[in-house]
């Protein structure tokens, strides 16, 4: 696609609906020109799309909202009320987990800190999709300058998660994305997780201890580093930090 400007919305949501057969990490360049293109229109057909009896079809249409348009100073999109209502709306009976892990996402790229609740009320949902989503949003919902109790609350749940992605992103937002904790706390966090943890979770702290940032408590990531025994820096496979 050449010349994106040039292609009609009939053609850009067409590309964007066959790239939803693709893998997850294929290039998207259909659904790209339609996030870079927020009027009114794609906003309504984005809309429409919640409705369709196809869950490819409602996925679409919320990985079109959830990225509708530059970000303001408050990480807030053109279409940001009329988003999160809409799909507060939708979610109540959607039955596809990846649509709601889609929805929930869409919530952190709105930094929507109004559906905190919602989205702390699918952190103990039976698929695995939905509560990563949980775990990848919720440092964008949560009050930036003071993680709220029941965050962190859900954050150390969904540490233990049977699902390595969830438990990595969790372990990731508390040590890297929760604001207003004191160190002696984040600490204890640490103390108690590799006091509890496996093989597999002691590396994965491991590696949380290499993406702390380079002014972090030497203390905590002394912890963090040393879960389960081992002296450096080990790990798995997690992607650091993004909202997925």
């Amino acid at each position: 696609m050449h010349d994106p400007g040039a292609v009609t919305a009939d053609e850009l949501f067409a590309g964007a609906l066959a790239g939803q057969e693709n893998e997850d990490d294929a290039p998207v360049p259909f659904l790209v020109a339609l996030h870079r293109r927020p009027t009114r229109e794609v906003f309504d057909r984005a809309a429409r799309l919640l409705s369709c009896a196809e869950p490819v079809q409602r996925r679409l249409g919320v990985l079109v909202l959830r990225e509708l348009g530059p970000q303001d100073q408050d990480g807030r999109r053109p279409f940001t009320t009329e988003t999160v209502r809409l799909l507060r709306r939708a979610m109540r009976d959607e039955p596809d987990p990846q649509v709601l892990r889609w929805t929930i996402s869409t919530f952190g790229y709105h930094c929507a800190h109004e559906t905190l609740d919602t989205v702390l009320g699918y952190a103990g949902h039976e698929d695995w999709p939905v509560r990563f989503g949980v775990a990848a949003a919720l440092p964008s919902v949560a009050d930036p300058d003071r993680t709220e109790e029941r965050v962190v609350d859900a954050l150390l749940r969904l540490s233990g998660d049977d699902d390595e992605d969830v438990r990595w992103y969790a372990l990731y937002a508390l040590f890297n994305e929760t604001s207003g904790v004191p160190d002696e706390r984040k600490r204890a966090w640490a103390a108690a997780l590799a006091a509890d943890a496996d093989a597999e979770r002691c590396a994965e702290l491991r590696h949380i201890g290499t993406t702390l940032d380079e002014d972090a408590d030497q203390v905590l990531r002394q912890l963090l580093l040393s879960a389960g025994g081992a002296d450096g820096a080990g790990g798995t496979g997690g992607a650091a930090g993004a909202t997925g």
